[in-house]
């Protein structure tokens, strides 16, 4: 059965954001699935508590990775409008959103990597046995803390074996397309 999960870490969303993406994964999802929601302040069923405490905000996106077989991913932030069964497929490839899209055209490669730094966002990811990704952070996690404000950037940076999900059904909210089936708000509600 495919495993769904997202991340409820600290006071940033409330709980109401978790429960409307369950609700949205349940409706626009037909494949058979379980929705987990990896937290620090477990009160539901579907409440996983957080393994490593020391992490802090989206790297614990990245401890996801240890659980293994098909599993996707989800922010809190995103829109769900309609099925998304398009993501369960090549489960093989560990999966992050292309965001080329939205990133500035024609920037300056040096201002490129002091302000955006990335071309991929971890919104929405797919894997199914990617642990070794997180095996590698925790063995210099400390270094690579202080390198990157996220894991997009760990991602994209320390040449993780990704590939690079590009679909006019994932859009941002920066491009001001509304009612795909996904839409990313991130950096919204920052």
């Amino acid at each position: 059965m495919l495993s769904v999960y997202c991340v409820n870490w600290g006071t940033k969303y409330p709980r109401e954001f978790t429960t409307r993406l369950m609700e949205s994964v349940k409706k626009h999802l037909s494949i058979p699935h379980k929705f987990y929601c990896y937290t620090d302040n477990p009160v539901e069923d579907y409440d996983v508590p957080v393994r490593y405490p020391y992490l802090r905000g989206v790297w614990h996106k990245l401890a996801l990775l240890e659980n293994k077989g098909d599993s996707l991913f989800f922010d809190q932030d995103i829109e769900i409008n309609s099925n998304i069964d398009f993501l369960c497929e090549d489960f093989d490839k560990f999966s992050v959103i292309d965001s080329t899209p939205w990133k500035p055209k024609n920037i300056p490669l040096l201002e490129f990597r002091m302000t955006q730094n990335t071309l991929v966002n971890s919104s929405v990811m797919r894997w199914s046995d990617h642990e070794h990704i997180f095996k590698k952070f925790m063995r210099h996690r400390d270094m690579y803390l202080r390198l990157y404000a996220g894991i997009d950037r760990y991602i994209y940076n320390e040449k993780v074996d990704y590939h690079a999900i590009s679909t006019p059904k994932i859009t941002s909210w920066y491009q001001k397309i509304e009612k795909t089936p996904i839409v990313l708000y991130n950096g919204k509600y920052k």
